[in-house]
């Protein structure tokens, strides 16, 4: 029994001694508080994640332990309190009660805000009416409109599904010509049946074209390069979507800080539409150190006119070096030529490279020829005339692959491909896809040393998942044919797999062949890789990853069934000088000698 006793005693003494909470009205002000905690008790409808960005009381973030713990402010807590009323009614609880306690320590002066939420019952939408006035509607666009509206009966009313259903309406009758389109919206809420009676009026107007343009803002810049970027022409019908491409069209010449295009509201059916802009520099000068794992110390130095003898050509020369790359490059940018989708771009490029296997230097000539055939297919022809002098191969390497070592060579080769883009960010997607493929010809009737048929296709896809989880997935395939006459593919055309940007966990190039521990790539190749991401705070987030990857010394030899692995996870972080990732990463099956864990660390978004 004493030992029972003795027991309690124990327990009872390791405790930590009780908090003491008290309401805001209670707490001394005259004492300056620290922040330890905010928790939130109750919330099912709501995510955490989202309570806690409406609030300015915010805690010190769990990644950073050294960092002083934030003040306390009375006064901004209590606003926080409305807020998060606010926030509930946003989402249909409009009978949503928000309490608190201010837990109070024992010692010290961190105290820790506890929120306690009584969601109560949402608020249903029991009708939507939208009376579509105006030019008439088939009756099978009518309905396709109304079937895809972001507000529907039975569901939850929310804020944002009322205003979306909004300028879902405003945003279809611009795109199918009414730019005088007028859209009204109301909704009655009996919260003593908690019900939501919405309804929107449209007025169509009349079927509208594009008018006169006028341009405003120009100094330094020709008024004609911004007339060239308009998506549309006088007559043409009106369509939003032409708008927003011209926008996009005049940020792309980095000549202008700010674009805006306003139209007149006459309500005539031709729209007239202001263009005025802000000019930036024309020219820019860039210098750049980053790192990774692979390359180490890297350095960027760049200068670049935006107008070069006007008419928005561009010419740039930088140089990049690092452990493995050096190179100075040279390149000019004609827009609309030949034609006016088109733009044609010269590349001059003298580079070194230092792999395990070879050393190359190479000098390279090759014009392009895009062709943007829509939004989101861009269509493109190249050539590349370059003469590449290899030294560095062991004995071993060049009886493990005759004629793929050429001391040196002249490369002639002709390609074409498309790519087409469907993501709603080309930066940083969350969702939508984006798919490319190139065919390349080189040497045979286009001359030079080496003659092969090289195939190279790379789809990638982006979908949220659950809350905030973002799934994304890359897969890469690719292959070399040679041509008769030719004995094999050279060093530096076959494909490789392993590393930072290919299956994490294994060092560069190290899937794959090896002689005398040195990889020798092959003709063919199959990678994917499968990333898990969530965002910790807006600008840090975590990853997860499943990567694989092989190379095949057959031409046409994807080799899916022999892919090697890697997995592990990781940290993103949005610098002010692009994404930093940290990526640790584990090889399933590393080759002999090889470490069994790799960290990856580089500035720039993995895909």
């Amino acid at each position: 029994m004493r030992r029972l006793a003795g027991l309690l005693l124990l327990v009872a003494a390791l405790r930590p001694l009780p908090l003491r909470a008290v309401q805001l009205d209670a707490l001394d002000a005259a004492r300056e508080w620290k922040l330890r905690a905010v928790r939130f008790r109750g919330t099912r409808a709501v995510r955490t994640a989202d309570l806690g960005h409406v609030m300015a009381t915010k805690p010190r973030p769990w990644f950073a332990p050294w960092r002083r713990l934030p003040d306390f402010d009375p006064v901004a807590f209590r606003t926080d309190l409305e807020r998060l009323s606010r926030l509930y009614r946003s989402h249909g609880y409009y009978h949503v009660r928000i309490a608190h306690d201010i837990e109070l320590p024992a010692k010290g002066d961190a105290l820790t805000a506890v929120v306690y939420v009584d969601e109560g019952l949402p608020v249903h939408v029991e009708r939507v009416d939208v009376a579509l006035g105006g030019t008439e509607l088939p009756a099978a666009e009518r309905t396709l409109v109304l079937e895809h509206l972001p507000i529907v009966a039975g569901r939850v009313f929310t804020e944002d599904a009322y205003n979306r259903a909004h300028v879902y309406l405003r945003t279809y009758y611009r795109e199918h010509g009414y730019a005088r389109v007028a859209v009204e919206k109301q909704a009655q809420l009996d919260l003593e049946h908690d019900t939501a009676t919405v309804s929107y009026q449209v007025e169509s107007g009349p079927p509208c074209v594009f008018g006169e343009t006028h341009v405003r803002g120009t100094k330094a810049v020709d008024p004609a390069v911004v007339r060239r970027e308009l998506a549309y022409d006088p007559g043409d019908p009106f369509r939003q979507s032409r708008v927003d491409r011209t926008r996009t069209n005049l940020l792309n010449l980095s000549l202008f800080h700010t674009v805006r295009l306003d139209e007149d509201r006459s309500g005539d059916s031709d729209v007239t539409v202001r263009v005025r802009v802000t000019e930036a520099p024309k020219r820019e000068v860039r210098l750049g150190v980053g790192y990774d794992t692979e390359e180490q110390v890297r350095g960027l130095a760049s200068w670049r006119d935006y107008d070069f003898l006007g008419g928005a050509r561009q010419l740039g020369f930088s140089a990049t070096a690092s452990f493995i790359h050096r190179a100075l490059t040279a390149d000019f940018l004609q827009p609309h030529f030949p034609g006016r989708q088109n733009r044609t771009r010269l590349l001059l490029t003298e580079q070194e490279e230092e792999e395990d296997t070879f050393t190359l230097d190479r000098s390279r000539f090759s014009p392009r020829l895009e062709w943007q055939a829509s939004d989101q297919i861009t269509g493109y022809a190249f050539y590349r005339i370059e003469y590449d002098l290899l030294s560095g191969v062991s004995s071993a390497v060049k009886a493990a692959l005759p004629g793929a070592a050429p001391s040196q060579g002249v490369l002639s080769g002709f390609g074409f491909g498309a790519d087409w883009n469907t993501t709603d960010d080309p930066l940083d997607p969350t969702r939508g896809w984006v798919t490319g493929a190139t065919v390349e010809p080189v040497g045979d009737v286009l001359g030079g040393d080496f003659g092969f048929l090289r195939l190279v296709g790379e789809g990638r896809v982006y979908q949220r998942l659950v809350g905030s989880l973002l799934g994304a997935a890359r897969v890469r395939v690719g292959t070399a044919d040679p041509f008769p006459g030719t004995q094999e593919i050279p060093l530096f055309e076959r494909f490789y797999a392993g590393g930072i940007d290919s299956v994490r966990g294994y060092g560069r190039r190290r899937i794959g062949p090896l002689v005398n521990d040195q990889p020798i790539g092959g003709r063919s190749l199959a990678a994917a890789s499968v990333e898990v991401r969530h965002p910790i705070t807006e600008q840090l987030g975590a990853a997860v990853f499943f990567d694989g990857g092989q190379v095949s010394r057959q031409s046409y030899d994807l080799p899916f069934s022999r892919l090697r692995y890697g997995t592990g996870f990781g940290m993103r972080y949005r610098s002010p000088v692009g994404p930093l990732r940290i990526d640790l990463g584990f090889p399933l099956e590393p080759p002999d000698g090889d470490q069994h864990w790799q960290v990856h660390v580089s500035l720039g978004a993995t895909f």
